[in-house]
């Protein structure tokens, strides 16, 4: 939510900071994100790292009110300098979360509980993604209907500054997790190729996600489609098939399939919808394409931060950090690659991104394959 409520207050805040042309405007948007995404990417295993170090609560308090600090920032009338500085605090901060919840969970959850566990924190991250816009948007645009075009609504980050400081309160009410310390001469992390292996994975898989998001908006704006659905529409249908897929579908696939398998289905499942996201139709076929990709990246996130951690030993807390970088990785190549591609040809992204996926799917069978044979 702290992530996805400031997407459409942004371009008021830079217009704030004193920048006037809509080029300048749009450019700064950009960059003040890109610089958010950096500052996880580069943060989030060094948080990880420190959770296997003491008492996980204080690295995820420290990270929910950091954050929240940062958004309250915003409301102050910063200049370009302050905006670019808050929000690489926000992503510093915010780097902090996600790697502790991961390795709390591992530490307080029996394993076979795990898989469910990790679909109910994907399920969380996509609920936020969804609120974060929506109250972005619903609670600034009526205020800024009042006061006119010189006010500026800065009501939705103070809520959801509020509920992030709330929620570091609640987290220090939570039982103490340290981390699992390995045996005396044992060995740290039990298979650092699986981890390489599945990061990879991971960041092919957002980077996937991303160019679905990034190129439908694109074109969205370029040509709107008669019949097709406002862009918003389609993410929501997104995150409510993740969390579908996440609660009910979920456990009971893994059951039929096995593991290996299914992240093999879900890459191809994911590889389909961004191939029909190349056909220039709009409407009913890009909602279906949304909702294989959605089907797909439900199974994924979960299954990878697994996979992840039974390999990592008592590192629980570095290597989901490590995933956490490699996603925020992802997002930014297929935010910047799907800009570029789209300008030389709209379908070029989503089928490139289409052909990637259906190659890691092909590599996870291959090697699947070879790892049942004697």
């Amino acid at each position: 939510m702290a992530y996805g409520v400031t997407l459409p207050l942004l371009p008021g805040l830079v217009e704030r900071a004193g920048v006037g042309s809509a080029a300048d405007v749009d450019s700064h948007t950009g960059w003040i994100t890109g610089v958010y995404t950096l500052a996880l990417f580069l943060f989030a295993p060094a948080w990880g790292a420190l959770a296997d170090r003491i008492d996980r609560r204080w690295v995820l308090a420290a990270g929910l009110a950091g954050s929240s600090t940062a958004l309250w920032a915003l409301t102050l009338p910063l200049s370009m300098r302050g905006l670019y500085a808050a929000r690489a605090i926000a992503g510093l901060t915010s780097a902090a979360v996600l790697p502790a919840v991961f390795a709390y969970i591992v530490t307080a959850s029996a394993p076979p509980r795990l898989q469910r566990r990790f679909a109910w924190i994907a399920s969380a991250t996509a609920l936020g993604f969804l609120l974060g816009p929506a109250l972005g948007d619903g609670l600034a645009a009526p205020i800024r209907a009042v006061g006119g075009n010189g006010a500026f609504a800065t009501l939705p980050l103070d809520v959801v500054a509020v509920v992030g400081v709330l929620a570091a309160a609640g987290v220090l009410k939570l039982p103490p997790n340290q981390a699992m310390l390995p045996a005396p001469g044992g060995a740290v992390s039990g298979d650092e190729r699986r981890i390489a292996r599945s990061l990879l994975l991971t960041a092919v898989v957002v980077l996937a996600i991303t160019v679905a998001e990034v190129g439908v908006t694109l074109a969205a704006r370029r040509a709107p489609a008669a019949g097709t659905l406002p862009v918003s529409a389609y993410f929501a249908l997104c995150s409510g098939v993740m969390i579908a897929v996440q609660f009910w579908a979920l456990p009971r696939l893994e059951r039929r399939l096995g593991e290996p398998r299914l992240v093999v289905a879900a890459l191809l499942v994911l590889s389909t919808g961004l191939g029909l996201l190349a056909v220039p139709n709009g409407g009913f076929v890009t909602a279906v394409a949304f909702v294989l990709a959605a089907a797909g990246i439900g199974v994924l996130i979960p299954s990878l931060a697994v996979r992840i951690s039974s390999a990592a030993g008592a590192r629980q807390g570095w290597a989901m950090g490590r995933q956490a970088a490699a996603a925020n990785l992802g997002q930014a190549v297929g935010a910047a690659a799907t800009g570029s591609l789209f300008a030389l040809a709209p379908p070029l992204p989503f089928l490139i991104a289409g052909g990637l996926t259906a190659l890691a799917a092909g590599a996870a069978a291959w090697k699947g394959a070879a790892r049942r044979t004697p």
